[in-house]
């Protein structure tokens, strides 16, 4: 895979940038602040899109880092060829992710393809983007390497399947991270925090054994005490029954007294409810039907009052006569009514359109009339031409014959030649005459049929004008007929009715048509009601009257207030007759509920309730004090078992706490175990590629320095180490221009075992910038020889890396 060439539209400080690119090696040799760093951002940008984290080193992220100085758009195009297939990738960057913008096509056909997604790089190398800027591309400054599980991955020749390698980091940086949690060793571990809270457990269980002793002495005194309680009780409930006997014979004596003011009540009720019966007679109103009888005479005031109010006024009288007289023909409808204010307005609208027509007739009248004043075509002047023609021609013809007499004639001594050109000037201006005279004649003839053009044209104008005014005096007479017979109409209807009314007046008197309509149906449907409610209300009297003779009341005008004092005294009736029921019935039940002849028995305990009462306060005091010393050693007993509930809550929480500390060792060894099987499954794997990667970095490191001792070590872990007075030494503790001539060595070793079919390009921001003279020439050497298998991108600011 190699690149073609970029078009940058806006990246950084660059702009409208085009570069094309070579197989073997690039050098693009710029001074200092001209972007070649931008460049080699950009190239990685369009590969990978942007870093969401920010660059070690950079004081912002890359988006905002690289967002176009000037403006405009923000990226670019970038050709390139992948498995014999050139592509061209265009790319514009937003201010987020989401507003980027990918499109792939096939530069053979420029139609768009979607052979790989915005995740360009990581499908093209196999390698996600941290990967790629470990080896592919190398930036300034930042030559050493450093493994990663894509390289790994990749390196195996497992990029199709790379979730176990490219987890081992994760995987074991996870163990390693339980295991810090769990550590018996760390004062942060789960394992060592669990051994004091053990220690710490048991010391407080030991305390509560104290308790337990002082809850058995406890529970001896609670045993004393109830006994004695249960001693005092039974004298108690012996006082008790004592009492009940005696209660008893108080409670006869009670029901006795009870019962004689009983019987007492009863016969003053059942004497209260005769007296108020004997207002009715024989028979008492029902409730129901006097209550519907006192509505029914509501009902009676209120028709009266609608009666009155049905009533007509003197002026309603006469105004009624006046209506009466009107509509003796009968009383026009909404409808109608409406149907005539459409005339009406009809009439005034056809009367407007006759004034706009009789407008529009005066205006054309006069614009014919206008025509018809217009001024006849002038008579054409007949042209001078036909008289000079017939002058000049007799002239010529006159200067012919003269010429031909003189010239016939001896006795004239004169030249013939005179004689042939006077001759020949006669005939030309007889020919000229008669030209001019038939020209002449044709130019008043002309004339003479424009002039009859105009007159017919100007005629057939004023007939064309004359026929719409002809038209438009017909519309207005049918006009003038149809408003006449409308006229007519309306004024017939206003007759019917008596009402003179001329046309200004047509609208006021139809409103006053309505009004008067609609008072006679008012006042029509107000007579018929006043009749119903006269007719209602003379019903309502008659049976009112006939319900207060069958009680003895005689007919009343305030048939309310006679009614609403037969309720009264209904339920005075009905009150004392509740009375006398309930009173009998108190009477009734008590005999029911009682033993009488039991109730009339004399008394039967020996003791009063006083004497009783005394001796069962003292047995109660007793019962107190024994009640209160169990509740004092209630509350203790409580006290204590509130610890003893905590010690059962501990000594759990102790054993919980032991269980899971024996289920965390085991876990914790478990994962020491499963961290070392991983790390010796990832060394067996890595083995694999250690030789290629070796032979790779010796090879090059020979190129470089000329020295070909094998004093490096390539271990499993792809990290390398010089081999130093018989021990392996740490690369970083070597001078910067050796370390990055380490790295290089290393990354371009790497490359090869990664890549041993198709070479990638190779993006190398100026990492040679370290080496001294001697190692810069070799490393001049060294990019020839990566030029034979690797297209090649090299930034530089100086010469001498060209």
């Amino acid at each position: 895979m190699k690149l073609i060439a970029c078009h940058i539209n806006n990246f950084g400080k660059l702009s409208d940038l085009n570069i094309n690119f070579n197989d073997g090696v690039n050098v693009i040799n710029q001074p200092n602040g001209w972007g070649k760093s931008t460049l080699a951002a950009f190239l990685k940008a369009m590969l990978y899109g942007f870093d969401t984290k920010k660059e070690p080193g950079a004081f912002e992220r890359e988006r905002k880092l690289y967002k176009p100085w000037q403006g405009g758009t923000y990226g670019g195009e970038l050709d390139f060829e992948a498995d014999g297939v050139e592509y061209r990738l265009v790319r514009t960057f937003g201010l987020t992710e989401k507003q980027d913008d990918f499109h792939l096509y096939r530069l053979a056909t420029m139609v768009e393809c979607d052979d790989f997604s915005p995740l360009l790089g990581e499908e093209l190398f196999d390698l996600d983007r941290s990967s790629f800027k470990r080896t592919i591309y190398i930036a300034q400054a930042d030559c050493m390497f450093s493994s990663s599980d894509s390289i790994s991955a990749k390196l195996g020749n497992m990029a199709e399947n790379t979730n176990d390698i490219n987890n081992f980091e994760s995987a074991t940086a996870d163990i390693k991270d339980m295991m810090n949690k769990m550590s018996p060793n760390r004062i942060t571990g789960s394992i060592k925090k669990r051994v004091n809270t053990l220690t710490a457990l048991e010391q407080e269980l030991k305390k509560y054994q104290a308790a337990d002793e002082a809850a058995a002495q406890l529970s001896q005194k609670i045993d004393e005490k109830t006994a004695q309680k249960k001693e005092l009780t039974g004298i108690r409930a012996e006082y008790g029954r004592a009492l009940q006997v005696a209660s008893e014979d108080s409670r006869k004596q009670a029901l006795r007294e009870n019962y004689e003011q009983l019987c007492a009540v009863a016969k003053e009720k059942e004497s209260i409810y005769n007296a108020a019966m004997a207002v009715f007679g024989d028979k008492a109103p029902d409730e129901a039907e006097l209550l519907e009888k006192t509505k029914q005479a509501g009902e009676l005031e209120s028709l009266k009052a609608v009666e009155d109010n049905l009533s007509f006024t003197p002026e309603e009288e006469q105004y009624l006569d006046t209506l009466s007289g009107m509509f003796k023909d009968g009383v026009p409808s909404d409808d109608g009514l409406d149907e005539m204010q459409k005339k009406i307005a009809n009439i005034q609208s056809v009367k407007n359109e006759y004034s706009h027509m009789e407008l529009k007739l005066s205006q054309m009248t006069s614009l014919a009339k206008m025509a018809d004043d217009e001024e006849e075509p002038e008579t054409p002047e007949k042209t001078k031409l036909v008289p000079a023609g017939i002058v000049l021609m007799v002239i010529g013809l006159l200067a012919a014959a003269v010429a031909t007499v003189f010239s016939l004639n001896e006795k004239y001594n004169v030249k013939e030649i005179m004689f042939l050109v006077v001759g020949i000037a006669g005939v030309a201006m007889a020919l000229c005459g008669v030209v001019m005279m038939v020209y002449g004649i044709r130019l008043n003839n002309k004339k003479q049929r424009a002039y009859i053009r105009l007159m017919a044209e100007r005629e057939e104008n004023i007939k064309q004008k004359e026929i719409p005014i002809q038209e438009l005096k017909e519309q207005l007479e049918q006009i003038q007929s149809g408003i006449t017979s409308m006229e007519h109409e309306v004024s017939q209807f206003f007759d019917s009715f008596s009402i003179e009314a001329d046309e200004s007046q047509y609208q006021e008197k139809l409103y006053e048509l309505r009004t008067k309509a609609h008072d006679y149906s008012r006042f029509n449907e107000q007579i018929g009601k006043r009749a119903k409610t006269k007719a209602d209300y003379e019903k309502a009297k008659a049976s009112l009257d006939e319900y207060l003779s069958l009680y003895g009341y005689d007919s009343a005008a305030e048939y309310t207030q006679t009614l609403s004092q037969m309720k009264k005294q209904l339920a005075e009736a009905g009150f004392a007759k509740e009375n006398m029921d309930s009173a009998l019935q108190k009477k009734t039940q008590f005999e029911n509920d009682n033993d009488m002849d039991k109730l009339l028995a004399p008394n039967e305990c020996p003791y009063t309730l006083d004497e009783l009462n005394e001796m069962i306060s003292k047995v109660e005091g007793s019962l107190d004090e024994i009640r209160a010393s169990l509740v004092q050693y209630g509350r203790q007993m409580d006290d204590l078992q509130e610890q003893l509930d905590m010690r059962d809550e501990k000594e759990q929480e102790y054993r919980n706490c032991k269980q899971i500390q024996a289920e965390e060792k085991h876990k914790y060894e478990i994962l020491g175990l499963t961290s070392d099987y991983l790390t010796r499954a990832r060394e067996q794997f890595t083995a694999r590629y250690m030789a290629p990667i070796s032979n790779g970095f010796q090879k090059y490191f020979g190129i470089l320095t000329e020295n070909t001792d094998r004093d490096w070590q390539v271990d499993a872990n792809i990290s390398i180490r010089m081999k130093e007075q018989g021990q392996l030494r740490d690369v970083r503790t070597m001078s910067a221009g050796y370390k990055d001539l380490i790295g290089i060595c290393m990354r371009f070793a790497l490359v090869d075992a990664m890549y041993p079919g198709e070479k990638p390009f190779l993006i190398l921001d100026d990492p040679f910038v370290n080496l001294d003279d001697e190692k810069l020439a070799r490393g001049r050497r060294l990019l020839a020889v990566l030029s034979q298998d690797y297209q090649v991108i090299y930034f530089t600011c100086h010469g001498s890396r060209e």
